[in-house]
């Protein structure tokens, strides 16, 4: 399965060494340890990049961009002169059950998910092949950064305690509404029409009359209809709805009130006292999320790492 630990590592190592089909034209860019990376190398994976961005930079900023991808391009080679040195591989199956699980995700046959690959301009070969690179970094973080990193009951459980409020779930209301639209250029006569129909209506539900009923009776006159609005907290309704259920018991109405170019009665549906979420309950996801934390500044630390113990030479 393609895990977030992937991600993680394809953030600052995807560009991936490109051939170099025309190194009798290109220049050495940089070496590092017995690999070298060339200059077409190098702006080929510039284009790559430039492809990806919503803007081109302007001259100024194309340099420093030039050096960065550079950067991640030497990345990328320790990465894979790690994976050699490890002696690590990536089998027929392993990469056919990440190609599964990529359709499985987005709900795509076989088929559709090649033609979908065609478009962003790689034939299917290319694709697997790429997919394999990412189980074999994957493998590796998991072998030199992921297994050094541990996560404490006690560190879970401070963190839930320091951050107890984001842990809180607001109080709620469940609401139906009978709507009297107000016609764009309505004068004060139509609209005070409007309202009384809506008065009326109101006295109707209170004296027994059903929600859908009252609703039916003013939807030829005054296109009156009656809906689901859904759940709310508190804090997501605009202040007319809050005032207007606040003393309503559920089940119940409210008086009309005016909102959006129209005239709504609410009904109570529902309501849902706010509370804390459990600490058994959040466990996993904090766990998780520190993990993370803590493998993200892992794998920083293992890269400079490859760095520091490396010969890189930049000849540019």
């Amino acid at each position: 399965m393609m895990t977030r630990t992937i991600m993680m590592l394809l953030s600052f190592m995807l560009i991936s060494i490109l051939p170099a089909t025309a190194e009798m034209v290109s220049r050495i860019a940089a070496v590092v340890n017995d690999d070298i990376i060339t200059t077409y190398q190098l702006d080929q994976a510039l284009q790559l990049q430039l492809a990806t961005m919503d803007r081109r930079p302007t001259p100024a900023q194309l340099t420093p961009l030039r050096n960065q991808v550079l950067k991640r391009l030497i990345e990328e080679t320790l990465v894979q002169q790690r994976i050699r040195a490890l002696n690590l591989t990536v089998s027929e199956e392993e990469v056919e059950t990440a190609i599964l699980d990529v359709q499985k995700q987005n709900n795509l046959t076989r088929e559709q998910l090649a033609d979908a690959v065609l478009t962003q301009g790689m034939t299917f070969d290319a694709y697997r092949d790429n997919l394999r690179k990412q189980i074999l970094r994957y493998k590796l973080i998991s072998t030199e950064v992921r297994s050094q990193v541990d996560v404490t009951e006690k560190e879970v459980l401070e963190y839930y305690r320091a951050h107890i409020d984001e842990y809180r779930y607001p109080s709620s209301v469940t609401l139906s509404a009978i709507t009297f639209p107000i016609p764009e250029g309505s004068d004060k006569l139509q609209k005070a029409r409007i309202s009384q129909a809506a008065e009326s209506a109101y006295d109707r539900l209170i004296n027994g009359s059903s929600f859908e009923e009252t609703a039916d009776f003013y939807s030829d006159k005054l296109n009156a209809f009656s809906a689901s609005l859904g759940t709310f907290s508190y804090g997501e309704m605009v202040p007319e709805f809050v005032n207007a259920i606040n003393d309503v018991p559920d089940g119940r109405f409210s008086r009309p009130v005016e909102k959006a170019d129209a005239v709504h009665i609410l009904r109570v549906d529902d309501r849902q006292e706010g509370g804390l979420r459990q600490y058994d309950v959040v466990k996993p996801e904090i766990y998780q999320l520190i993990l993370d934390q803590k493998t993200d500044a892992r794998i920083k630390q293992w890269t400079k790492g490859l760095e520091s113990r490396a010969f890189i030479d930049i000849r540019l």
